[in-house]
C-alpha cells in the first residue's frame, strides 16, 4: 500500500458508547494493530472552569450546532442517564473524544456502534426511527477550539448492543467459530444505566417474548456508594466519573489527603445490585434451563464478578466490558 492510498484509506471503527464508558476497537491508522480503549463518559456543557499547565487532560468542543462541552476525567460530569443520550450533542462529543484520543483524527472512518435493545426494537421491528436518529446525529460535525484534525466520518452503522456481544461470544479473534451458533442464547449486558437482555435464537432472529431492557446498571452503584461515603463520613463533596469508578473497584477513596477503607461499603452497594440484575435477568428467563448459554457482559459484568454463578450455563468472556465493541467490530468485517 503506497502512503497515499494509506492516506485515503477508510478505517472501520467499532464504538459501544454507554452512559458510563465509551469503549473502542479499531484498526489503528498508523500501525494496522488492533486498537481497544476505554474512556470515562465524563463530559458537561460548557467550559469547566479549569485550566491544565500542560495543556492535557481537559479537552474541549465545538458541535455544528455551536455549543461547547469539556471532556475532562477532572470534571463532575453531567449525568448522562437520559432517554435522549444516544442521540444527543453529549454522545456526539464523546464518540468524537475517544475517536480523536484513539489516533483517529484527521482520518477517514466508517463507524459503526450500537443501541440498548429497547432502544434499537419497538415491539417486534427495529425502531427505524431511533436508528436513523442516532446515524444522523454521529453524522453532523464535531469540532475542536484549539484547531485539532478531527475525525471524519464517511458512514455510520448501527446494531444492538448485545446482539453485537453475540457476534463477540460466537466468533473468535480470527472470525473463526468457538461456540455453537444455531442454539438458543442469552446475552445480559451489564452497562452504565441499563441492562440488556437478549435471547438469541438459532443464530438469526431475537426472542422478544424474553428480550429488553431495564434501568438498573453501574452508574446505580456509584451513586449508591457516593451517599455513603457522605453517610460515613459527614461530607457533601462531589466525586468525579473517574474517583467514583476507583472507589468502587480498588474498595479505598482518598480523603483529607488519607487513603480510606471503604471496602465493605462498597461490597455492601455492589452485592445489593448484583442481586436486584440477578433477579431481573430470572424474572425474564427463569432457571434458563432451555437455553445453552447465559452471556454476562458490560461493565457490570466486570463489577459483578460472581453474577454468571446464578445460573448453571452462566458465562463471563476474559474480557466482558469489550464484548460490545469487539462484536460491532467483528459484525462490521464479517458484513462488510
Amino acid at each position: 500500500m503506497t502512503e497515499n492510498s494509506k492516506k485515503s484509506e477508510i478505517l472501520n471503527v467499532a464504538v459501544d458508547d454507554g452512559y458510563a464508558q465509551t469503549k473502542l476497537v479499531g484498526e489503528h491508522p498508523e500501525t494496522g494493530e488492533i486498537v481497544q480503549e476505554i474512556i470515562r463518559s465524563s463530559v458537561r456543557q460548557g467550559r469547566s472552569g479549569l485550566s491544565s499547565f500542560s495543556g492535557g487532560g481537559i479537552d474541549q468542543y465545538e458541535t455544528e450546532e455551536g455549543d461547547i462541552f469539556t471532556v475532562s476525567n477532572e470534571i463532575e460530569s453531567e449525568n448522562t442517564q437520559f432517554d435522549g443520550f444516544h442521540t444527543s450533542q453529549l454522545n456526539r462529543v464523546l464518540v468524537n473524544h475517544a475517536l480523536v484520543k484513539c489516533g483517529y483524527g484527521g482520518k477517514s472512518v466508517n463507524l459503526v456502534t450500537g443501541l440498548p435493545v429497547a432502544d434499537y426494537f419497538l415491539d417486534d421491528e427495529r425502531d427505524i426511527e431511533h436508528i436513523d436518529a442516532k446515524t444522523s446525529n454521529l453524522k453532523l460535525g464535531v469540532s475542536g477550539p484549539d484547531g485539532r484534525a478531527m475525525p471524519k466520518v464517511e458512514d455510520v452503522r448501527v446494531g444492538c448492543q448485545a446482539v453485537a456481544a453475540w457476534f463477540d461470544y460466537v466468533l473468535d479473534d480470527n472470525l473463526d467459530q468457538r461456540h455453537d451458533a444455531t442454539g438458543s442464547i442469552a446475552i445480559v449486558d451489564i452497562g452504565g444505566r441499563t441492562t440488556d437482555v437478549a435471547v438469541v435464537v438459532g443464530g438469526n432472529a431475537i426472542d422478544h417474548s424474553r428480550s429488553g431492557t431495564e434501568n438498573i446498571g453501574v452508574l446505580d452503584v456509584y451513586t449508591e456508594v457516593r451517599k455513603a461515603i457522605h453517610r460515613e463520613f459527614k461530607i457533601k463533596e462531589k466525586f468525579p466519573l473517574d474517583k467514583l469508578d476507583a472507589a468502587v473497584r480498588t474498595g479505598t477513596i482518598r480523603l483529607w489527603n488519607k487513603e480510606q477503607d471503604i471496602s465493605e461499603l462498597v461490597e455492601t452497594v455492589v452485592s445489593e445490585h448484583e442481586g436486584k440484575i440477578a433477579r431481573e435477568v430470572e424474572r425474564r428467563l427463569g432457571s434458563a434451563a432451555n437455553l445453552d448459554a447465559v452471556v454476562f457482559v458490560g461493565g457490570g459484568s466486570a463489577l459483578f464478578t460472581t453474577i454468571a454463578g446464578y445460573f448453571p450455563n452462566g458465562h463471563m468472556p476474559e474480557d466482558p466490558e469489550f464484548s460490545n465493541a469487539k462484536g460491532l467490530y467483528k459484525f462490521i468485517r464479517v458484513k462488510g
